[in-house]
């Protein structure tokens, strides 16, 4: 029988993929890109989604997020609501802004940081309007498998870096699409001196779109390649949750 503990945990686990789903939606219902809100704290000069980690909370990976996370969401959401952009200099990042909606509850005042904290915490829905998907949970791998997993995305790497005419140094260069404190191990996964854990995998899935995100971050590097002389696509599914090179057991 799940302890007290193991309930309390899953549950946390829940709402945060949940509140991440919502930001994600959020985000892409204003037809902002994730380094929007970076952009705009910094060009007007104040502290509205000027907080790192932006990511990590959209992934559901952040079960604890200091209050000054809450504080950001709440300043950036306030001044959506008054369409406040002054300070804003940028012709395209205006246009980003302009008619963005904040998130509300039936016609009450903006989302302040009790109402972000609260949705964080499983205590309050996301507004239907911003609902996000049901999270699915990460498929369970063995070692072999997380191992084969690994080689398949360093072999697909190596050969978009042939395909495109680059070298080693282009591939030393994928892992930049990782998140700063992941990229060394990400980069000696992509050169095959090293592999994740099956709990290491846990840890980078991606419960809101379904997929790993270290095959996010290859795309994401594939996608500043230049196109092959084929025709090849700089963008390649790698190891998407539909295209596992190894056999994914049910859980």
């Amino acid at each position: 029988m799940p302890s007290t503990y193991s309930l309390v945990r899953a549950r946390q686990e829940e709402a945060a993929l949940a509140f991440g789903g919502m930001l994600v939606k959020w985000r892409k219902m204003n037809g902002w890109t994730q380094y929007t809100a970076k952009r705009w704290a910094d060009e007007a000069g104040h502290s509205s989604g000027s907080h790192s980690g932006l990511s990590e909370l959209e992934r559901g990976l952040t079960r604890h997020p200091r209050s000054a996370v809450f504080l950001s969401l709440a300043e950036m959401n306030q001044r959506i609501a008054a369409a406040d952009f002054a300070g804003v200099r940028t012709r395209d990042l205006l246009d980003q802004l302009k008619g963005s909606r904040a998130i509300t509850s039936d016609g009450a005042p903006p989302w302040g940081p009790a109402e972000f904290w609260s949705c964080h915490a499983g205590l309050l829905n996301p507004p239907g309007w911003l609902a996000p998907p049901i999270p699915n949970p990460a498929p369970v791998l063995n070692d072999e498998q997380a191992a084969d997993l690994c080689a398949a995305w360093a072999t697909q790497a190596r050969e978009l870096v042939l395909l495109s005419g680059g070298g080693r140094a282009e591939l030393m260069r994928a892992s930049s699409s990782a998140p700063a404190k992941l990229r060394e191990k990400w980069g000696d996964v992509l050169v095959g001196l090293d592999a994740y854990s099956p709990e290491e995998l846990f840890e980078v899935w991606d419960a809101v779109a379904s997929e790993w995100a270290p095959a996010q971050w290859l795309n994401a590097w594939a996608a500043t390649l230049p196109p092959a002389g084929g025709g090849v696509s700089r963008k390649s599914d790698f190891c998407s949750a539909g295209s596992l090179p190894v056999a994914i057991p049910s859980r």
